[in-house]
């Protein structure tokens, strides 16, 4: 057995023992296990894998931001994490600078770019940077998984959402 194995298993016996006295939950667990990158490494990747990226538009002063975090994300996180490149962007800084599409932009002016005016917001973009589509608003998670399977499977090139929708979700 590797030691990487060995310290995996040592992690999920941990989070049991957490969860079995009430201190942690699986929400918390599956947050913690969330590959997010910086926006930048988010393209480099989404580039190389040939995965859609999906972008968390949030403040810091944001409740339903975290509430979207802590409720919404985890429950889809098999998904997301697999068949999406996971990135955050802070809407309020005007400190962290990214490259995109040609242009050096803090983070305020990249969303503004990805046509975020309030948040939460969720914006979807193909393996190559190009915008897909956005989600202004909290959303549930029963809600955002069909928007999640219809960009993922990659239908939003061939069909309307609406008809995705209909033929998958009755």
């Amino acid at each position: 057995m590797t030691l990487k194995r060995r310290a995996s298993q040592g992690t999920y016996i941990v989070v049991f023992v957490l969860m079995l006295n009430g201190i942690t939950t699986p929400t918390v667990f599956a947050q913690q296990e969330a590959q997010w990158h910086a926006f930048g490494e988010a393209l480099s990747i989404a580039a190389a894998e040939q995965r859609p990226i999906f972008v968390d538009v949030s403040a810091p002063w944001c409740g339903w931001c975290r509430k979207m975090r802590r409720d919404v994300y985890p429950e889809l996180m098999p998904e997301l994490g697999s068949d999406f490149v996971l990135t955050r962007l802070n809407r309020d800084d005007n400190e962290t600078m990214h490259r995109f599409m040609g242009s050096m932009l803090s983070s305020v002016r990249l969303a503004q770019q990805l046509n975020i005016q309030s948040v939460p917001a969720i914006v979807l973009l193909d393996s190559e940077g190009e915008y897909i589509l956005h989600l202004s608003g909290f959303i549930e998670a029963d809600k955002l998984q069909p928007v999640i399977n219809y960009i993922s499977t990659g239908a939003y090139k061939r069909q309307s959402f609406e008809r995705f929708r209909s033929q998958n979700f009755r």
